[in-house]
């Protein structure tokens, strides 16, 4: 029967470590990765940066020559000058003959048509309006690839978030337990000191209420945990046995330390900024575009074809080469409230580049300043926590040597467990406030697939 119960216990020690080995372990940096590739929205912006790069390329050909073929056919009343001239006696040659006359008025009868050629134009000079085009559309291009970018920060921040949640939680659910495990045995022994008579029973039920609420908040975090996991699982792809890396930002939590916020505040790269220097930068080529239509347009023309013949039978070959010019004389002052209205809409665009720089060196000033306010809170909280700890490690050495009651020790680790969770919450508010600034400059994507924590 032993020789059995021992086989049994390998086998599922085996079970366990395969179990254990099929088991994926993906980093914060691993899931940030997968979340950027997966989710559709940042699908949708690179597609739009992609339709956006197309549209550059296209524009640039507004430099380059065309050709273009072309083929007319028809059937209509072909007019031929010599006849009309000889029939109505214009010359000195005088036509009197009937048939002589039929024959060239069958001259300019209806007849069918057909005209082959081709055509090749080039843009000589259109006073810029082209280069403001092009410049333009690769502004668009940068645009498009902003937002893509932006979206990935949010994405990231969104992955990392979730990943803090399933640390912080893992650390709170190791708190619940050593807190039930006290509040359980505390429970236990005012229920017998209420069995002997020496307190009363108000004070052992509230005694099992404690206990009952320890294990209530150690479930609900259970819960919590589980759903996270599921959901961070479901939106990176991951398969079900797939457990996360918490350790490293555990760690990191449970030094309970103020994270570090880059005080330069250089806020160059954020998307908001970007997109407001972009937006700038091509009102400023709407203004080049606009003052260009002041200028004339000329135009290289090349052209060769062929006319049908349906009296021979034959195509006569053409062509004409030249310029064409293109002269704005009078537009009805258009072309003045065009490059006023340009004009109008650059300074809205520039002062809305100087509001969003204000705006910014103003929120990060006030993520510095919440910054120091947490580290004086967390510094308080951790005296707190190590007055906490001794006075739980105090009250139970007199409970296991006999000298102290179960309620004080209850009471002595229903501190110590909301002092680590309030130490727990700042050094979370730390670390966000960390990567919100690294969000605001535009390196948090950066940081967080450069390692698995900052």
């Amino acid at each position: 029967m032993c020789k059995w119960l021992a086989r049994f216990v390998v086998l599922m020690f085996l079970g366990a470590a395969t179990l254990l080995a099929q088991e994926n372990l993906v980093s914060l940096a691993e899931a940030v990765r997968r979340v950027a590739e997966r989710d559709p929205g940042i699908r949708a912006r690179e597609a739009e940066r992609q339709a956006a790069q197309s549209e550059a390329r296209r524009a640039e050909t507004l430099r380059l020559p065309k050709m273009f073929l072309s083929m007319d056919a028809g059937g209509g009343k072909l007019v031929n000058d010599v006849a009309n001239v000889l029939l109505t006696g214009l010359t000195p040659v005088s036509v009197t003959d009937p048939k002589t006359r039929s024959r060239l008025a069958g001259l300019s009868a209806n007849r069918p048509y057909l005209v082959p050629g081709a055509r090749l134009e080039s843009n000589l000079f259109d006073g810029g309006r082209a280069g403001a085009t092009i410049r333009s559309a690769w502004l668009g291009e940068s645009k498009a690839g902003v937002a893509r970018d932006r979206a990935r920060e949010d994405e990231a921040y969104a992955t990392a978030s979730d990943f803090l949640n399933l640390a912080e939680r893992r650390i709170s659910s190791r708190y619940l337990e050593e807190y039930a495990r006290v509040a359980e045995l505390a429970a236990q022994a005012l229920s017998a000191q209420a069995k002997a008579g020496r307190i009363t029973e108000a004070r052992a039920l509230a005694g099992q209420a404690r206990f009952q609420s320890a294990q209530a908040a150690l479930e609900n975090n259970r819960d919590d945990l589980r759903l996270t996991s599921d959901l961070l699982r479901q939106r990176a792809g991951f398969p079900a046995q797939t457990a996360f890396d918490t350790p490293p930002l555990e760690a990191q939590l449970s030094d309970f330390r103020l994270a570090l916020i880059p005080g330069d505040g250089d806020l160059e790269k954020n998307s908001d900024l970007l997109n407001a220097e972009l937006d700038a930068r091509m009102q400023e080529q709407q203004v080049r575009s606009s003052k260009a239509a002041r200028l004339p347009e000329l135009r290289f023309v090349a052209e060769y074809g062929f006319s049908f013949s349906s009296l021979l039978f034959t195509f006569r070959p053409g062509y004409n080469v030249g310029v064409r010019a293109n002269f704005p004389l009078f537009t009805s002052h258009e072309t003045e409230r065009n490059i006023q209205s340009n004009l109008r809409k650059l300074d809205a665009a520039s002062l809305k580049e100087e509001k969003v720089k204000s705006t910014l060196r103003e929120e990060y000033a006030r993520l510095l300043a919440d910054n120091r306010k947490l580290g004086r809170q967390l510094e308080a909280a951790r005296s707190q926590l190590a007055q906490a700890e001794e006075l739980y490690r105090v009250s139970r050495l007199k409970y296991d040597q006999g000298a102290g009651s179960p309620a004080d020790l209850l009471e002595a680790a229903e501190l110590l467990l909301n002092t680590r969770e309030r130490c727990l919450e700042l050094a979370r508010s730390s670390l966000e406030l960390r990567w919100t600034a690294l969000r605001l400059q535009g390196g948090l994507l950066a940081e967080l697939e450069r390692a698995a924590q900052p």
